[in-house]
């Protein structure tokens, strides 16, 4: 058991600090130039251009921003500030719901010849792709135990 987390070790270590900082790093992204984290999304030989950014793309990016920064708070709720396994337990499990869409998402917008390209992945593509991916794996492995109770 990891020093103020129900979680063991590696799992305290990716969703205590690593899950946080990456979505607090998300949301100063799409804050700081929300035209470029929308143009990021595909490779930039499908990706539209800054100057083409509808304004009701950049009202979604900013809406985005806020749920990284909730998500962030929640993560921190609910595998440090909580005693509760069966809350962190929970929690695991609703957010690996939410990486299967997400990586879903991605997907149905890329299509298969580019999702499956990863070469051609630019920065925000790994996120959205490769690192849900990494997340979820390890919210299930965390779920079935093989890293140690959850739980005190």
């Amino acid at each position: 058991m990891a020093l103020g987390t129900t979680l063991p070790a590696w799992p305290a270590l990716v969703f205590t600090y690593f899950e946080p900082i990456a979505l607090i790093m998300g949301y100063y992204s799409a804050l700081n130039d929300p035209s470029s984290f929308v143009t990021r999304q595909l490779p930039s030989s499908t990706a539209l251009t800054s100057a083409t950014v509808p304004s009701s793309a950049i009202v979604l990016t900013y809406s985005l921003a806020n749920v990284f920064l909730l998500l962030a708070g929640l993560a921190v709720v609910c595998t440090v500030i909580t005693r509760e396994g069966r809350v962190t337990k929970w929690y695991l499990f609703m957010v690996a719901c939410g990486d299967l869409g997400h990586i879903y998402a991605s997907y149905k917008v890329m299509g298969s010849d580019v999702f499956w390209n990863f070469s051609e992945y630019n920065d925000m593509m790994v996120g959205n792709v490769l690192i849900s991916a990494f997340l979820h794996v390890n919210r299930g492995l965390t779920l079935i135990g093989a890293f140690g109770k959850v739980g005190r």
